[in-house]
């Protein structure tokens, strides 16, 4: 018990010399945070550094897009080394042939974008002088076309300026098959009637 009491008292003191070691204890904490400052500069002067790089020299993406028979591909990406030449380059439309008869449906046209240099473009399309759809860079399936003449446009335009070109093919429709639009179904549930005993 008596050692207890040594050392309870040598706390006591302890905590009564704080005052006086409070000044050391500050010091010593203080040169410890100097070396954690120097490496947080670094750190950030590092990222900045590197932050600074990156935008000097974006990677454009050129975007490939073609469709054949029933599959319907994916836009590849593809980076290339520096920067784009703003514009359209060599684009057609490969299917259907100028007045060929189609009998499939969907129709699927096929658009050959040869980008070489230039960046990236996206396109719309319309039947029969129709309303043009949403710029997008995918391929170009036509559900359920009318029979007859059809007239396709394709406005295509550059992603980074404001050049636009429009292509048309004329080509026969003579489908006789409809693929059928989803409708939402109801199906009853069934309701017990109460038996009579």
């Amino acid at each position: 018990m008596e050692a207890l009491r040594k050392k309870f008292s040598s706390f006591k003191r302890g905590v009564k010399e704080f005052h006086t070691k409070k000044p050391q204890l500050e010091f010593f904490t203080a040169l410890l945070t100097i070396p954690v400052l120097l490496t947080v500069i670094i750190l950030n002067l590092n990222n900045l550094r590197g932050n600074q790089d990156k935008s000097a020299t974006p990677t454009p993406v050129v975007i490939t897009q073609t469709a054949k028979d029933d599959e319907i591909n994916q836009a590849q990406t593809t980076p290339t080394q520096g920067p784009c030449e703003p514009g359209i380059g060599e684009i057609s439309i490969d299917s259907p042939e100028e007045n060929e008869n189609v009998s499939d449906n969907p129709v699927m046209v096929d658009i050959n974008y040869k980008a070489g240099d230039f960046c990236a473009v996206v396109w719309s399309y319309r039947i029969n002088n129709g309303r043009y759809s949403d710029y997008d860079d995918r391929s170009i399936a036509l559900y359920n076309p009318p029979n007859g003449d059809i007239k396709f446009d394709l406005r295509v335009k550059s992603v980074v300026n404001s050049e636009q070109k429009t292509l048309t093919r004329n080509f026969i429709y003579s489908g006789s098959s409809q693929i059928p639009t989803p409708t939402p179904t109801v199906t009853p549930t069934p309701t017990s009637t109460p038996q009579v005993q």
